[in-house]
């Protein structure tokens, strides 16, 4: 299986003590989307980045909901290191989830034990990342570059396949822009209905006689 190898790979030759310290806070950012939800948040305090909060916010409830609390549980694919019986040695998968320390109580929170596909810090990411590089160019190379990172990651600690990652690029690549897409429509017919609406002088009240 090439996923099996490819994680093998990234995994005993990547890791080191000082890139797992990084990769342990950015995977623990990408929990539940919270710094996708934060900075989101800190956006809608400016005109300008309002527009790509409100549809990252909207986005990461609604697709990465979706993803988190039902596509997961109706694939049902187990975690890579939930699968000895992939070549039989598969402790080597075990062994590096606990670079953690296994008094961490990072441990129970960042080692997940719901299903894999797909990647849901994967989905989350790339959601916000592909938003606001739409709407703002020159954030695009930083952003992406951090959702690439937030990405690895999940296979870096052996968290989930190379396929559950792509999968979550593309499944937020097309929901970004579907959403991106209904947004711009949407804004113009607001905006229409506005300027339509406030034209329109009110009738003078009559006075009684």
């Amino acid at each position: 299986m090439w996923e099996y190898s490819a994680l093998r790979w990234i995994i005993e030759n990547l890791q080191s003590p000082i890139v797992t310290e990084i990769m342990k806070i950015i995977t623990l950012m990408g929990e539940g989307a919270g710094i996708f939800f934060l900075i989101s948040i800190i956006m809608l305090f400016w005109k300008k980045t309002r527009k790509a909060a409100i549809v990252s916010i909207i986005a990461l409830i609604f697709v990465s909901g979706f993803n988190n609390f039902v596509f997961k549980y109706l694939v049902a694919r187990p975690r890579p290191f939930l699968h000895p019986e992939l070549g039989g040695d598969a402790l080597w998968l075990n062994n590096h989830v606990l670079a953690f320390g296994a008094e961490s109580k990072f441990n129970d929170f960042l080692v997940p034990s719901s299903y894999a596909f797909a990647s849901g810090h994967t989905l989350s990411a790339f959601l916000f990342g592909f938003i606001v590089a739409y709407y703002h160019k020159k954030a695009a190379v930083p952003v992406l570059v951090f959702s690439s990172i937030m990405a690895f990651t999940r296979l870096y600690f052996g968290f989930h396949y190379p396929t559950d990652v792509i999968a979550g690029i593309i499944w937020a690549f097309v929901a970004s822009f579907a959403l991106i897409a209904t947004a711009d429509r949407h804004e113009q017919d607001i905006v229409a209905w506005f300027k339509k609406k406030s034209s329109k002088k009110p009738k003078p009240v009559e006075e009684e006689v």
